[in-house]
């Protein structure tokens, strides 16, 4: 009986599963193998921006010789000051700001409703209508450059003032060229820089949200549109700050709709111009000497930094929720 007991015993104990714990040295040996990837990875990344960085913030005298450097001797923000002196930032600078922060605002009111009408609402077309939101990410902007140039050259309010131009016999058209409305109508119709982009994700976030809140809202008494303003959009706060900062930089960063449609060099966006400010300094290096050479090398760095270090900036400040909208929207990376 007794050795019936122990074998019943051995047996039920071999069918218990047996778990393995990896040992402290594998343990340790991964969290150094994650440590030295993620700091080359890193170091990948930054090495242009700290290269900049610290070019820029040298003395040209220091940076005769052959060998690397990341601390600068005799830091300086000469190079930065002449940029400010020589070249009209402020005044582009003040332009692209301008375009950004308002198509932008302009993309925060269009992109989440046109969302929201395709996530909730079931209608005739919804697929179709999605269908061309998707195409607007797909097809390149390029295919539209001329039709682009010669409706904004001659623009006539959607065909109203042709039809007038039926009766008094002259057209009423507009010249939106060298004007930033250019930017703001097609803003205004779902259709700006990667619209279709911002609708899909907010039309993802909505359709994950839980039915219970509007039906709630319902109970309440609260009209669509109601819903939509007090219940809804308190709840999409890491997808509007996604949009907001992927907006930001696309129109900030933009340059291939500006040299089209913007030929005033005066009214030219800062991106634009910085490639002007390049185009010059590269020119001013060599055709001068070694020592002006390399100052014009100084202060093209500064002004790379100064187009760019605001989007640093931002996305500095914006990328927790960036991350949170990414996981929540359903986009796989």
């Amino acid at each position: 009986m007794e050795l019936e007991l122990k074998q019943s015993v051995r047996e039920k104990a071999a069918k218990i599963p047996v778990r393995k714990v990896a040992g402290a040295g594998g343990t340790v040996f991964f969290k150094i193998f994650r440590l030295l990837f993620l700091a080359g990875i890193s170091y990948l990344m930054l090495y242009p921006v700290l290269t900049m960085l610290s070019v820029a913030l040298s003395d040209p005298m220091t940076l005769m010789g052959d060998e690397t450097v990341w601390i600068p001797r005799n830091a300086t923000f000469k190079n930065f000051t002449n940029v400010l002196d020589y070249f009209e930032y402020w005044d582009h600078a003040k332009i692209t700001i301008q375009k950004s922060v308002i198509s932008t605002a302009i993309t925060l009111l269009v992109c989440p409703l046109v969302g929201y009408g395709l996530a909730r609402h079931r209608f005739p077309g919804n697929g179709l209508i999605f269908g061309m939101v998707i195409l607007t990410i797909v097809v390149p902007i390029q295919v539209a450059q001329v039709p682009m140039y010669l409706e904004y050259q001659s623009f006539d309010f959607f065909g109203i003032g042709t039809l007038i131009g039926t009766v008094t016999g002259k057209p009423l058209t507009v010249d939106l060229l060298d004007t930033n409305w250019i930017f703001y109508l097609p803003a205004m119709f779902g259709m700006g820089l990667y619209s279709g982009l911002y609708i899909f994700l907010f039309r993802q976030f909505f359709k994950g949200m839980p039915k219970d809140l509007e039906d709630a809202g319902r109970v309440d008494g609260c009209s669509r549109l109601g819903i939509y303003a007090k219940i809804i959009l308190p709840n999409v706060k890491p997808v509007f700050v996604t949009v907001l900062l992927l907006s930001m930089i696309n129109y900030w960063n933009e340059t291939l709709i500006s040299n089209m449609l913007i030929v005033d060099a005066n009214k030219q966006p800062l991106m634009v111009y910085a490639e002007q400010i390049s185009r010059i300094l590269h020119h001013q290096s060599s055709s001068l000497g070694h020592i002006n050479s390399l100052e014009s090398k100084a202060q093209s760095m500064a002004a790379v930094l100064m187009v760019s270090g605001p989007l640093m900036l931002l996305f500095l400040v914006c990328q927790k929720f960036f991350v949170e909208s990414m996981d929540r929207s359903g986009i796989k990376g």
